[in-house]
């Protein structure tokens, strides 16, 4: 029973906090996808893009392309 009013209480709380914006989660990830979309149109540049990077090399490597990955000391890896 203490669980279940913990989490009856849990969700009063988030209800107080986010108020009568039902669509709070909705309306972030829009915000997420408009700032992706923008960075997009830039060709990724800016700083504020750089926390695409990762997620890019990602669709790099599994869309099939041909990847050159610059190893230490000058070596260099060639993957096809």
């Amino acid at each position: 029973m203490i669980v279940v009013s913990a989490s009856l209480a849990t969700i009063g709380l988030l209800f107080l906090a986010i108020g009568e914006n039902v669509l709070f989660g909705d309306d972030i990830q829009r915000a997420k996808t408009l700032e992706f979309e923008q960075c997009k149109e830039t060709n990724f540049l800016g700083e504020e893009c750089r926390k695409f990077d990762t997620r890019l090399k990602v669709d790099q490597l599994d869309s099939g392309q041909q990847v050159i990955v610059g190893l230490e000391d000058g070596v260099s890896s060639k993957i096809p």
